[in-house]
């Protein structure tokens, strides 16, 4: 039997659907998205969970509704895949890179403090390859220094360390559905956090920042760009 490193596996049952949502009115923020939200949420274990398309949105809307902008600073890693350096400049912030662990590929907490300065506002790690090995070090360090972590899951849905599932380490945290992950959806991510305020922030921002209570063409201003 051959098992491919990072081939989709659609079958029928999925395709079909995928025809019950074309045959329906609902191609955007349907009934479907919440329904996949709850049972993600469930599953990892998280208060919310927030479709977004891709996991490189899911990243650049974290860092947007944590109010990283110009001048910060986010610790991350340099083995990764470019989304997660991209995402911090996308907002026009300053990835700083620290090396890695040689054994498990992920950053090196040992080598995060000494990077952190007054213009740090975030750590952002990525478990490479679905490996959380170090985040619970990594989950210290953050408390230690009052950071938020925003856990780049995208290649580790399913993975577990001492029992805690990738994706709870974080503040906020990314799963990507591209097709070369765990599950795809073609396109597509998933933030989750047990904060409320963080949930309601990017639900807003994935929907040009309307409020849960908004019409099509009003926008309540929920950007930390422009301010609140």
């Amino acid at each position: 039997m051959q098992i491919y490193l990072s081939r989709p596996d659609i079958t029928a049952k999925e395709i079909e659907a995928v025809c019950e949502v074309l045959s329906g009115p609902s191609l955007s923020l349907g009934p479907k998205l919440t329904e996949f939200e709850l049972a993600f949420s469930r599953y990892i274990g998280s208060k919310r969970a927030v479709a977004v398309n891709s996991g490189t949105s899911g990243l650049f809307l974290s860092m947007l509704a944590l109010g990283i902008g110009p001048g910060d600073e986010v610790i991350t890693t340099p083995f990764t895949f470019i989304a997660s350096a991209a995402s911090i400049m996308m907002v026009g912030a300053k990835p700083i890179f620290v090396d890695i662990e040689p054994k498990n590929l992920n950053i090196n907490p040992e080598k995060i403090e000494a990077q952190i300065t007054d213009r740090t506002k975030a750590i952002l790690p990525v478990e490479v390859f679905g490996n959380p090995a170090g985040f619970d070090r990594i989950s210290e360090i953050a408390q230690k220094h009052n950071l938020p972590i925003i856990e780049d899951s995208c290649e580790a849905l399913g993975s577990e360390l001492n029992g805690k599932k990738a994706g709870t380490f974080g503040t906020i945290s990314v799963f990507g559905f591209y097709p070369n992950k765990q599950i795809t959806t073609g396109e597509g991510g998933m933030i989750l956090t047990n904060d409320d305020y963080l949930a309601d922030m990017c639900v807003s921002l994935r929907n040009q920042g309307r409020g849960p209570d908004s019409d099509w063409l009003g926008h309540d201003g929920r950007n930390p760009l422009y301010g609140e």
